[in-house]
């Protein structure tokens, strides 16, 4: 489970981070979050919103082995389908939100894989 394990920490890294950041405006941190995210609105904060919700989950998710996979199995699709919508939604193809979301989805589906027990995927 030590694939699932790193999915959860990227999430809580990631959409910690990212969330902490765009709820608290603190855009120093992230000099270009105004160009990537655009600028400070109710609709970032509720993205902000979704991703500490995110990062949330995920940390008991890491902390509760036994509400682990239960998790996964709700929070990855998920997450796999708002991320890949996003590289269709988001016409600005320089913008690194979308590839990265991207990335990250490749990540928590080969966490799914696991988590559903799937043979063949090495750990």
């Amino acid at each position: 489970m030590a694939t699932i394990g790193f999915s959860l920490v990227v999430n809580v890294l990631v959409a910690g981070f990212f969330g902490v950041t765009l709820a608290f405006g603190l855009s120093r941190v992230v000099p270009n979050a105004d160009a990537v995210f655009g600028p400070d609105s109710p609709s970032r904060r509720i993205l902000a919103c979704l991703y500490l919700a995110i990062a949330a989950v995920s940390v008991v998710a890491l902390v509760d082995p036994q509400k682990r996979v239960p998790i996964v199995l709700v929070l990855f699709p998920l997450q796999i389908f708002y991320k890949v919508l996003t590289v269709f939604v988001v016409t600005d193809r320089r913008n690194p939100v979308p590839w990265s979301n991207l990335a990250i989805s490749v990540l928590h589906a080969a966490s799914l894989w696991i988590a559903l027990g799937r043979p063949g995927l090495a750990e």
